[in-house]
């Protein structure tokens, strides 16, 4: 499951030294997973006490590129006792070479519409570049070089992986939010075997991995002097790109999705 990222500074994946040695080779399984929402754990007494909800993640493979989906509906109970109903589609479109990106969020809260996101950027070689967005009008956003896009970004972070890496932090930007280009920082855990009775998706290698996600220009802890993430995720993620045993950590509340079902999509035939 992929989030909005961008960054100051990217690490670049250094090949191994040597002539018979390569670098890792990753290959994404297009899926369809779908995930139950519930709540994880909560701080202080005004926040969230119960959340109910279903995620559906879509990543498949096009002739031209990666095609991308994120349909969520969730219902939040909050300790005055106001239940909060929010539905979120995320769509997009990726260049097979991660240059060129197209865009599209839409949601409502307690049934009003209250976002319309669509756009389109590009990145040069470097990781630099800029976005347009149809909706709203007129707005440009700069990115800074070392980004990148949500399929490359994914391919990266399991490079790391798979290269015993255990710190991998890159630039990304998705579309998703008119804040502003992201970074994040990623810890890696070792890699575990997967389980034989396991589905057939998820029986290979996986890694622990924890991200913390900067929006570029926030404020500092006023106590640390320190840049604070806007959120944390933490999850299960598979060498194939499936990830499972997710926890969205918001600050004053965290939110587990739990994988309910998983299926493959089969690739396009392309001339």
């Amino acid at each position: 499951m992929q989030c909005r990222l961008s960054s100051l500074a990217l690490l670049a994946l250094l090949l191994p030294v040597g002539a018979a040695q390569a670098a890792p080779t990753v290959v994404l399984q297009p899926h369809r997973a779908i995930y139950s929402l519930k709540l994880d754990m909560t701080r202080g007494q005004r926040s969230v006490i119960a959340i109910d909800g279903q995620m559906e993640y879509r990543w498949a493979t096009a002739c031209d590129g990666s095609s991308f989906e994120q349909n969520y509906q969730v219902a939040m109970v909050y300790a005055s006792g106001d239940t909060l109903t929010r539905k979120t589609r995320y769509a997009g479109w990726e260049s097979a070479d991660g240059h060129e990106l197209t865009y599209n969020l839409s949601s409502s809260t307690n049934g009003k519409d209250n976002e319309d996101i669509r756009g389109t950027a590009q990145l040069d070689g470097a990781g630099q570049g800029d976005a347009v967005f149809k909706t709203p009008a007129d707005l440009e956003q700069g990115i800074p070089a070392g980004s990148l896009f949500p399929t490359m970004h994914m391919e990266r972070l399991i490079g790391a992986m798979q290269a015993g890496r255990p710190i991998f932090t890159a630039g990304f930007f998705d579309g998703s939010s008119t804040d502003g280009p992201q970074y994040v920082s990623v810890a890696i855990g070792r890699a575990k075997s997967g389980e034989p009775s396991a589905d057939p998706l998820l029986r290979g290698p996986s890694h622990t991995v924890s991200m913390a996600f900067f929006t570029l220009g926030t404020a500092k802890d006023k106590d640390e002097n320190v840049e604070l993430p806007g959120y944390e995720l933490r999850q299960r993620l598979f060498e194939n790109g499936i990830a499972d045993q997710i926890v969205i950590d918001y600050g004053d509340f965290a939110m587990a999705a739990k994988l309910d079902k998983i299926e493959p999509i089969e690739a396009p035939h392309c001339d």
